[in-house]
Order: structure tokens, then C-alpha cells, then sequence
């Protein structure tokens, strides 16, 4: 049975406790429920959610989707329904983000929808201690690597990003982004949403660390709670002339989480092929893999 949905509204700052609350009560493991996320990226992805039947919808004006919904698990059919209301309130029936195991126990769906594995947009979860410990034999060469920036930077120092340090930081951003000999888009708008991090950082609940050398910023991390288990690192930034800090950053995040959580969601590789060698290469606990549904209208 069709229901009617209520308008979809722009994520904004004061939806923070509302949002937060549905990812602490139904722990989503894609980094795109992330509160930080929805609001840093909101105006590039158009953005909005609403609620329905308990349940928390967000759409994705871009990509022209509905995630999951965020709540009470939904059966194949209240899925199906969901989507001839969206559908009759003028939007696209297609779902986003559906989780592959979900799918995998409901082959129902494919009466309704056609499945799309979205392989680019699986996240990268990843045990907090084994990211601090760097044990075995897949994790040797990243700990030899923090070990050498270790032994030629022995003054470097770490320091949680408030105030001055966060000014550094942004500043770091700035030339890094400038830097680059080739802007893509995608480097641009996670730039802009970088900046919307910084702007708001203390309203969303952000946190983060860098490490300093001679007081100057060579890498930084900016992250925060998906949920109750889990913590997202939504920006992480590093000067590559100085070998071995792209492993130090990694390396002190996660020990600066241990206690907090004990997962660390590195997000996804968006297909990019050496961002993915770089996040395989630390051997996750698990990749968070998902479906687009797209609805066959009679």
C-alpha cells in the first residue's frame, strides 16, 4: 500500500542530535550516513532526508537515489512500497546503499528491482588495534615505514587539532590542494567539503589530530563517530616528501581512537585504482559492500 511521504528538507546543522540518533540506534556502517558527511557534502550532492514510517530516508539529488532507509529493517515489499510513493511524490523509486547481505537473503528483490553491486563505493572497516599494532607480515613494510620517519624525525610531534594547529591544518590544505599539478573535479569538491569541515568543525562534533615538524603541519586527520562502535575518518592529508608520514598519520589516528572504538571506517576508494591498491594494502577487517536498487516500473 502506498503512503504518501512527507517533503524532503536540506540537511542542516540543527538535524545533527536528530540524524546522529538513528546511526547511534541502527549503527549504518557506510560512511554516507555520517552526519559530518551529509552536511559537508550536502550543497555538491544536494542533499535532503525526511521521515517515514519510523524510519530515516535520505536522498542523494545527484546520483538520483534514496538510501536505505534508517530504522526498522524494511522486507522487500514495504521496500517496493516505499518506492511507488516516492515515485508518486515526483522523485526516482531507486534505492542506494542497500547492503549486499541483505540483499543476499532477500532474492524477492529482483522481482521488483534490478541489483547493482556498487564495488567503488564499498568501505574500507578496519580493526583499531591492528591499525595501532601493524602486526604480521601484510602490515611489515608499514611498520618499517613509520619506524624510519620515526628515526629521521625523532622531534616530530602530535597534536589534537584545536586552535592554532586546526589554522595550520587548513592552511596545509590549502597548499596541498594548490599544489596539485592536475585538478580533478573530484579533488575539488572534496576540497569544498573540506573547507564546509573546517568552517563548522566544532558544531559537527569533528575531531582531529596532525603531526608537526619543526612546528610546521606534515599530515592531519579529521574524523568522528559513525556510530557506537565505529569512527569515520573523513579527511586525511600528508606531505609525501616526508617518507613514511602517510603511515605515522594512519598509525596515530587509530591510536588516538583506541578505547573510542574498535572499528575505523577509511571510507571508499570511489574507483580510483591507487587509492584502492593503498586501502587494500592495509588489509581490512572487512569491505562494507552495497547495491543500487533500481525499481522496474510496471
Amino acid at each position: 500500500m502506498q503512503t504518501t511521504i512527507a517533503p524532503f528538507k536540506p540537511v542542516e546543522l540543527k538535524d545533527k542530535a536528530l540524524i546522529n540518533d538513528f546511526n547511534h540506534r541502527f549503527t549504518p556502517m557506510s560512511c554516507e550516513y555520517s552526519f559530518a558527511n551529509l552536511f559537508c557534502w550536502r550543497e555538491l550532492y544536494r542533499l535532503s532526508w525526511t521521515l517515514h514510517q519510523d524510519r530515516l530516508l535520505i536522498h542523494d539529488g545527484v546520483e538520483g537515489y534514496t538510501l536505505m532507509p534508517l530504522g526498522p529493517k524494511p522486507s522487500p515489499s514495504e521496500l517496493s512500497q516505499l518506492s511507488c510513493s516516492l515515485i508518486k511524490a515526483g522523485m526516482p523509486g531507486d534505492l542506494g546503499l542497500v547492503p549486499l547481505d541483505y540483499a543476499e537473503s532477500h532474492p524477492e528483490l529482483n522481482h521488483d528491482y534490478t541489483l547493482i553491486e556498487e564495488r567503488d563505493f564499498a568501505d574500507y572497516l578496519y580493526r583499531t588495534e591492528e591499525l595501532v599494532e601493524l602486526k604480521g607480515k601484510k602490515l611489515h613494510k608499514k611498520r618499517n615505514l613509520v619506524s624510519q620517519f620515526n628515526r629521521t624525525y625523532p622531534d616530530a610531534r602530535v597534536a589534537t587539532m584545536t586552535g592554532r594547529v586546526r589554522a595550520l591544518c587548513l592552511d596545509f590544505a590549502e597548499r596541498l590542494y594548490k599544489g596539485n599539478a592536475t585538478i580533478s573535479q573530484t579533488t575539488t569538491e572534496e576540497h569544498l567539503a573540506l573547507k564546509e569541515a573546517f568552517r563548522h568543525f566544532d558544531p559537527l562534533g569533528l575531531e582531529g589530530i596532525a603531526i608537526l615538524v619543526d612546528e610546521a603541519v606534515v599530515a592531519f586527520a579529521v574524523f568522528s563517530p559513525l556510530n557506537g562502535s565505529t569512527h569515520d575518518i573523513h579527511f586525511e592529508k600528508s606531505d609525501h616528501r616526508f617518507k613514511g608520514v602517510s603511515q605515522a598519520i594512519n598509525q596515530e589516528t587509530a591510536r588516538h581512537l583506541t578505547g573510542k572504538c574498535t572499528l575505523v571506517n577509511r571510507e571508499q576508494d570511489l574507483g580510483i585504482p591507487g587509492l584502492r591498491k593503498a586501502k587494500l594494502s592495509y588489509a581490512p577487517a572487512r569491505l562494507y559492500s552495497t547495491l543500487t536498487l533500481k525499481y522496474l516500473q510496471e
